[in-house]
């Protein structure tokens, strides 16, 4: 409301009431910009918050393909500050390491992209960077019409991949794993039973003993891939159960060694308790399958023979034990992985069997326990794996 004062008498004339409803309209004009401004400020507010708190890279190009905008994530994507990507046109940011999966934006924009205001784009490769690896990235681009249908921006959303792909080449390692592992212990039952049910021969019983034997170990292996598989998909669904009760480690450990000793004539199994060493709470079970991986593991990479130490420590708040065999030891490549599910060494997986989930349950075993489990780091001298647990 506007109130309007002067320091005479007189009526209004028409030439005043003119004038006071332009200045009225200028005043309304005023307040309307005043909140047409407020309004697109917020809105401004929301978008540069939304830019910058989303997970994914965004670059909003102009028609010539320079770049307006880019989110702080897609400058962590590239490693590089925001202020040295703005301004570059799009093909001298987004380089690709080898041929991209599908068309390009230049390649798309030359036959007669984007057709329609909805029309999307997407490819997939490694995009380079300078300091770092290339990073798998999925780019959506989305063209921005005016009423007009010319091409105003191009929104470009980056999408870090990384996982997807590391879950298409765990999906395919656990295809081609499992597939040997089943496929070679199947063979053999299938070979040595076709072999003795052949009724035109008769054979010696040490044979048929020999031949039982080979069945049985290929019929365990088998059992122990497949139960393997099953705690494996528990520990995914997290439900691997810890039932905790007093447990002798030391008792515990010297039974599963005699076990071993029986099944390797060239290895010499010792185990090196303290006296006195402390009943913890564990479960006897998962710590029988802990203590029988490392002991499967140490015979396996040590093919030669030699001495296998299972050591233990007790220190003031957990207690250590460490399984340290002869073999070749560990590569330091494949030190940071030996505990990822279906990983083997490219040397392992040419020797020996395994689906390479032996370390992957025990460290969750572990883990379970609140415990840590790790690797010593000595090449050349055998390969240690040690363990704590809680007192």
């Amino acid at each position: 409301m506007i109130f309007v004062f002067r320091n005479y008498a007189g009526r209004f004339s028409s030439n005043d009431r003119a004038l006071l409803q332009s200045f009225a309209d200028q005043a309304a004009i005023a307040v309307h910009n005043a909140q047409l401004y407020t309004q697109v400020s917020r809105e401004k507010q929301r978008m540069d918050a939304l830019l910058d708190s989303a997970a994914d890279g965004i670059i909003i190009l102009a028609p010539d393909h320079i770049i307006e905008r880019c989110n702080p994530a897609f400058a962590r994507m590239l490693g590089k500050p925001v202020k040295d990507i703005l301004g570059h046109f799009h093909q001298d940011i987004i380089q690709w390491e080898r041929d991209a999966d599908g068309l390009s934006l230049e390649e798309a924009e030359g036959g007669g992209w984007p057709l329609t205001p909805n029309a999307t784009l997407y490819i997939e490769g490694d995009i380079r960077r300078e300091d770092a690896l290339p990073l798998p990235v999925g780019i959506t681009y989305a063209p921005l019409l005016n009423q007009e249908g010319l091409l105003v921006n191009i929104i470009a959303t980056v999408r870090d991949i990384t996982h997807f792909r590391e879950a298409d080449e765990l999906k395919s390692t656990f295809i081609s794993v499992i597939s040997h592992e089943l496929k070679t212990p199947v063979a053999l039952i299938k070979g040595y039973v076709g072999t003795l049910r052949r009724e035109d021969a008769t054979w010696d019983p040490m044979i048929v003993k020999d031949s039982l034997e080979v069945i049985e170990e290929e019929a365990d292996r088998l059992t122990e891939l497949i139960d393997n598989l099953l705690d494996a998909s528990r520990l995914q669904a997290g439900a691997l159960s810890i039932n905790l009760m007093d447990v002798d480690l030391s008792e515990l450990v010297e039974r599963t060694a005699q076990r071993f000793r029986i099944q390797s004539a060239i290895h010499n199994i010792i185990v090196d308790f303290p006296e006195s060493f402390p009943v913890i709470l564990a479960d006897d079970d998962r710590m029988s399958q802990v203590i029988s991986n490392l002991l499967s593991n140490a015979i396996k990479y040590s093919p030669q023979g030699g001495e296998i130490r299972i050591a233990a420590q007790v220190l003031p708040k957990q207690v250590v034990i460490c399984v340290h065999d002869q073999g070749p030891g560990i590569a330091p490549e494949d030190l940071p992985h030996v505990f990822d599910r279906f990983y083997r060494a490219s040397d392992a997986s040419r020797t020996t069997k395994g689906a390479g989930l032996g370390l992957y349950l025990a460290r969750a075993v572990i883990e379970a326990h609140g415990g840590r489990i790790w690797v010593d780091p000595k090449p050349g001298d055998g390969a240690r794996v040690c363990f704590s647990l809680p007192r």
